[in-house]
């Protein structure tokens, strides 16, 4: 089962799972608070959280824009 250290803006967490990256990142937009911002992006990587200046050429970067429409969130 893959471990993901996903990670935009203040929202850090890891997450273990048998779903692919954009999925477990939907997940993860339930695990916001009042107190937590995102970025651009959301950076999924398998060895540590990563951000624009330490994304690795297999860091998983996908739009929040993206993954806010898949889950069925409106982007504000």
């Amino acid at each position: 089962m893959p471990k993901y250290y996903i990670s935009s803006g203040s929202l850090q967490i890891i997450y273990n799972t048998q779903k692919d990256p954009i999925n477990a990142c939907c997940d993860m937009l339930d695990e916001l608070n009042e107190h937590d911002t995102l970025d651009e992006y959301f950076y999924v990587d398998e060895r540590g959280f990563r951000d624009y200046v330490s994304a690795q050429p297999d860091t998983r970067v996908i739009e929040t824009e993206h993954i806010m429409t898949l889950a069925g969130w409106d982007a504000e």
